[in-house]
């Protein structure tokens, strides 16, 4: 019995706790979507079903900028109005049509955007 017990425990240790820092990031297939220096539009496509979203900008640790569940958004409700800076890196999660996607991306100083696959 202490065998099974410390089997278990061994693999509780190497497997990790659910959750932590990063959970909800990278959720789903890599999925870019429309950024603009005042806005991001999660879809454009009047057909689509934006169910929720996150937004985080990478500078300086990790910073909320925009977060919401519980949706059924279509365009032009996708469109987030967010004030993003150049030369940041930011990440993102959301779900469109029921399915998981992930966004992370690059804006540098002459507002080129560029996506971070991982």
């Amino acid at each position: 019995m202490k065998k099974i017990i410390l089997v278990i425990s061994l693999c509780a240790l190497i497997t990790g706790c659910p959750g932590g820092e990063r959970e909800g990031k990278e959720i789903g297939e890599f999925k870019p979507f429309y950024v603009d220096k005042g806005r991001v539009c999660f879809s454009v496509d009047k057909r689509d079903v934006l169910s929720r979203y996150s937004l985080y900008s990478n500078y300086d640790g990790e910073k909320r900028l925009a977060v919401n569940e519980g949706l059924k958004l279509s365009y032009p409700d996708t469109c987030v109005n967010v004030d993003l800076d150049a030369g940041y890196r930011y990440s993102s999660s959301y779900s469109l049509n029921s399915i998981d996607y992930h966004y992370e991306f690059f804006i540098d100083n002459n507002w080129n955007v560029t996506g971070v696959r991982r």
